[in-house]
């Protein structure tokens, strides 16, 4: 535990911390702004949107339409993969088909050095 001295060290250093500090002040021009943008009645089309968008139920609306999108994608691709694993049944192959089959595209008679 803390002795009373160290505490009151830390308090006393935090405390001189705030010794220069000052009032923050804004540029000269913000408050003729803000005045001027609440005085406006238009609102500009990006307004419209953020306003209308912020709404708690246009928000869970989204929200939701995007979990089932989420939803609708997975179950897809598992009847997908389903779908692909019965078609990629092993295929057995002859001799001269296996041949056919090979991925080298490797031309192992005309090697130059």
């Amino acid at each position: 535990m803390m002795s009373k001295k160290t505490i009151e060290g830390k308090i006393e250093r935090t405390l001189e911390s705030l010794d220069g500090m000052q009032r923050a002040t804004p540029q000269p021009w913000f408050f003729t702004r803000v005045k001027a943008r609440l005085q406006r009645e238009e609102r500009s089309v990006w307004e419209s949107i953020g306003s209308f968008l912020s709404k708690p139920a246009v928000a869970m609306a989204g929200l939701g339409l995007i979990l089932i999108l989420n939803l609708f994608v997975l179950f897809k691709q598992d009847n997908l993969h389903e779908a692909t694993n019965v078609a990629n049944q092993p295929v057995q192959l002859s001799d001269s088909e296996s041949i056919l089959a090979s991925n080298s595209s490797f031309d192992y008679e005309n090697v130059q050095p």
